[in-house]
């Protein structure tokens, strides 16, 4: 299978499995980390792609150098996430599961969830 044929869909069922194996009690969060890697591999090869496919170079490394301050202030905002988690007694499995579902979820799901939007 190559990066390009791994879809949104399975990465999201990849996590949500690990995750429910999680609540449910098996240690599995070693498998977490190469689902993110995986994920994030996936969606920088989408971007090469696509951005191979219809800009020049000076604009594919303004709209990279874009991406990636973008991915770290999300980085940042999930670790926040999850140190405050942790921070409330939530176990550290949990917390992760809990911190990527929120980083996935809708505005409306997170304001379900917390009374606000994000």
């Amino acid at each position: 299978m190559r990066l390009l044929d791994i879809t949104d869909y399975k990465l999201l069922c990849w996590r949500d499995a690990i995750c429910e194996a999680i609540t449910l009690g098996f240690h599995v969060d070693f498998l977490l980390n190469p689902v993110k890697d995986q994920a994030r591999a996936v969606f920088g090869a989408r971007a090469i792609h696509s951005m191979a496919l219809s800009h020049g170079p000076d604009e594919i490394r303004a709209a990279a150098n874009s991406l990636n301050i973008k991915q770290r202030e999300l980085e940042d905002k999930h670790r926040e996430l999850h140190a405050l988690l942790l921070a409330k007694g939530i176990s550290a499995d949990n917390a992760e599961c809990m911190a990527e579902a929120v980083a996935r979820s809708s505005p409306r799901a997170s304001f379900v969830l917390f009374g606000r939007s994000p």
